[in-house]
């Protein structure tokens, strides 16, 4: 008879320290732009892990990256705000090409692409490597209620004389452009961007 007391009790303790100690937990894992950075590292690691990815196109590459980042910050439960100031983090840290965490921002933040698009970092890397983009937001949502986002990513335009002469007179001729292809490794220092 004693013994069922006893568990009636630890019972009884345990189901009401359950919520604290989960507030607890939740309390100290909230989630920062900087501890974002783990995340963000350990998803496009991952990606590049996986079989074949070497022998992906660039745009493939990207893709996969994007995939990997979105869902991993998707499960973090992180605010808009949190995720967008990460992957601008990521930016500058080089750890992603400014595009790819554009476009990770219109899956998972698409509220926060402009922002990000728009962000110090992400322009001075786009800069950099003679590219830009472009964010759209339409008039539909998504499922989730957000505002649907378009992104276009161009390498930037280059210029060669017309008519195929390289040394004709400042006067002679007219001059073709021709939009360079976008490179979403450009500008990247991570491994996974590599052969």
């Amino acid at each position: 008879m004693a013994s069922r007391h006893i568990r009636a009790i630890a019972v009884s303790l345990a189901v009401a320290l359950a919520p604290m100690s989960a507030g607890h937990v939740l309390a100290q894992t909230v989630a920062t732009a900087a501890s974002l950075q783990t995340t963000i590292q350990t998803a496009a690691r991952s990606a590049a892990a996986q079989p074949g990815f070497a022998r992906l196109s660039a745009q493939a590459k990207a893709a996969a990256i994007q995939a990997a980042i979105a869902g991993a910050l998707a499960g973090t439960g992180a605010s808009s705000e949190v995720i967008a100031a990460a992957l601008v983090q990521a930016v500058a840290a080089g750890t992603v090409s400014a595009g790819v965490a554009i476009q990770v921002t219109a899956q998972v933040a698409p509220e926060m692409a402009q922002q990000v698009a728009q962000a110090p970092a992400v322009q001075a890397q786009l800069a950099a490597t003679g590219q830009a983009a472009t964010v759209t937001q339409t008039a539909s949502t998504t499922d989730a209620g957000a505002p649907s986002v378009l992104v276009s990513l161009q390498g930037a335009a280059s210029t060669a004389p017309a008519g195929g002469e390289a040394g004709a007179g400042a006067g002679g001729g007219t001059t073709t452009v021709a939009p360079a292809p976008y490179d979403p490794c450009a500008g990247v220092v991570a491994a996974y961007c590599g052969n």
